[in-house]
């Protein structure tokens, strides 16, 4: 069970364990060419933004940010690949930009796409303008030190989302990678499995899995109005509120705010975890996506984000002992989760022989040993009990010792 803060931290205690973080998390190559690193975010998923209106909006916000930070390639719809940021080039690329279907564009200011960026921004509208548009942008974690710094990135927000129909997201803490991210995957896995508030973004222009609700929580989460009403008319919500009280919300184009304190949290999960963020993700629990249809990582095997540790990242800040609304300090509740297993990953071993069943699909169960790697591939009936198979989470149903078949979140 994971303990949370009874006492804020004051800024300066704050300030000074995001910049050892800072410091641990920077990742070089050989010639000290930044590869990962601690890193401000601002992610959007929103609505309208794949037709001509959409575009131009997302336009005028790249060419606000091309004139502010110091950009040095970028890689355009079609383009065969990275190619260096000039005047010309760039011109090129915003004239052209709303002619695809799909508008696509990644700039930033490191000099390739191997290597990671102080400043960058992303954009990946929707086809045919249907279902939602991702945009995202990255800043030097120095915003976070000085008041100045901080009023700039709130300054983006409340630009932002006046300026788009916004679906959900968030904004904070992230660990960023080079645009060629596949590489180091393995970690950005391992940073967001300690640290709870760092979110891994690498593959968040994803945008199929987060149509139903939101994606995760942050410093700032962003609920928009077709969630609004879900959110506010659950039960206890004034009261869950009420346990923290440095959550500050505000309203913008009506889009729910919710900033969790003045500073962002680490959230390391061996310390005493922030209340804000424990009663922020309470609280969205309500509006959030509850099993993702894909991974959110593409390597094969080794530390990973595959579908199971999707299922148990989102459910992270979950804590058992809210009652009406009210968190008890002192509670030892735990919130029990299902026993996964998948093909490929870290948990590819069957801890425990029984009865597994497919927990992405309905499928025919299985009874496995514990031992034995997970079978990559379930069947299940695809036409009038004619069967067919293809991959798939295994969850524990029954054990043949008897043991429980539900535990306290592995993450």
């Amino acid at each position: 069970m994971h303990l949370v803060e009874k006492r804020l931290p004051s800024e300066k205690e704050l300030i000074q364990q995001i910049k050892e973080a800072e410091r641990e998390l920077l990742m070089l190559d050989k010639e000290d060419r930044v590869l990962a690193q601690l890193s401000l975010t601002i992610q959007l998923y929103y609505l309208n933004g794949g037709n001509d209106e959409g575009k131009q909006k997302a336009l005028n916000i790249i060419d606000k940010f091309k004139n502010t930070y110091p950009l040095k390639s970028h890689f355009p719809f079609n383009a065969s690949g990275f190619t260096e940021f000039t005047e010309k080039s760039y011109q090129s690329a915003f004239k052209n930009a709303k002619k695809p279907n799909v508008m696509e564009w990644y700039l930033c200011s490191a000099e390739s796409n191997e290597f990671t960026a102080k400043y960058a921004l992303g954009i990946f509208t929707a086809r045919d303008n249907y279902g939602l548009s991702h945009l995202q942008l990255n800043f030097p974690l120095s915003f976070v030190y000085e008041e100045d710094g901080r009023k700039e990135f709130n300054a983006w927000i409340e630009e932002l989302l006046t300026q788009f129909e916004v679906f959900h997201g968030y904004a904070g803490l992230s660990i960023q990678l080079p645009y060629d991210r596949h590489p180091y995957q393995f970690y950005e896995y391992g940073v967001t499995r300690q640290y709870w508030g760092i979110t891994h973004d690498g593959a968040s222009f994803l945008k199929r899995d987060w149509y139903e609700g939101i994606r995760s929580i942050n410093w700032y989460t962003f609920i928009g109005k077709d969630l609004k009403d879900k959110f506010i008319h659950q039960p206890f919500y004034e009261t869950t509120l009420k346990n923290a009280p440095d959550l500050e919300l505000t309203e913008i184009n009506g889009c729910m705010v919710i900033k969790a304190g003045e500073l962002p949290r680490l959230g390391h999960k061996n310390k005493p975890l922030p209340l804000s963020y424990v009663v922020v993700n309470q609280l969205c629990k309500a509006v959030r996506t509850e099993m993702p249809t894909d991974a959110m990582h593409t390597a094969y095997r080794g530390p990973r984000y595959s579908l199971s540790q999707v299922y148990y990242w989102i459910r992270r800040w979950d804590n058992a002992n809210f009652t009406k609304g009210v968190f008890d300090f002192e509670g030892i509740k735990e919130d029990l989760l299902p026993i996964l297993g998948e093909y490929g990953n870290e948990d590819r071993i069957v801890p425990y022989s029984g009865v597994w069943t497919p927990f992405d699909f309905e499928g025919l169960a299985q009874s496995l040993i514990q031992g034995q790697e997970f079978p990559e591939e379930a069947e299940y009936d695809w036409d009038n009990r004619e069967l067919d198979s293809k991959p798939a989470v295994w969850k524990l149903v029954s054990r043949d010792d008897g043991g429980i078949v539900l535990e306290p979140n592995p993450f």
